[in-house]
């Protein structure tokens, strides 16, 4: 029980700086990302942006602890999307942890995210299809 209290307390002390939103729209759904989505995620924001959907984009750079403010964020938008290249376990902390209804969109074939496929997937959801 000490161990693992001592252990827990290490991480609860790191200090994390806050997650930064790019929303310059004031946007209902934001882009959650981590790791190497954040490339296909900005092309796939950009895209939207420029045919005039408003979407907000940040990327963790921290998962444990997650920065303070993550649940604040989340709560700001009517729409998370997590996209992955993997079976959604982002999505699935951030269910249980900030009760926030995260939609996955993740992808398994060994290749990553194309810029055009992904924002084709969040027109989708920002259209509610």
């Amino acid at each position: 029980d000490l161990m693992v209290r001592t252990r827990q307390a290490k991480i609860d002390g790191i200090t994390v700086p806050d997650l930064t939103v790019d929303d310059p729209h004031h946007a209902h759904t934001l882009v959650l990302g981590w790791g190497s989505t954040y490339g296909p995620i900005t092309a796939a924001v950009r895209q939207l942006r420029a045919d005039g959907e408003p979407i907000a984009q940040a990327h963790l750079r921290h998962l444990n602890p997650f920065p303070r403010n993550l649940g604040t964020v989340l709560k700001a938008y009517d729409k998370v999307v997590v996209p992955e290249m993997n079976l959604g376990q982002l999505a699935l902390l951030i269910r249980a942890k900030y009760l926030v209804d995260a939609l996955s969109c993740t992808q398994v074939d060994g290749t990553p995210f194309k810029a055009a496929q992904l924002a084709h997937s969040l027109r989708e959801t920002i259209r509610g299809n």
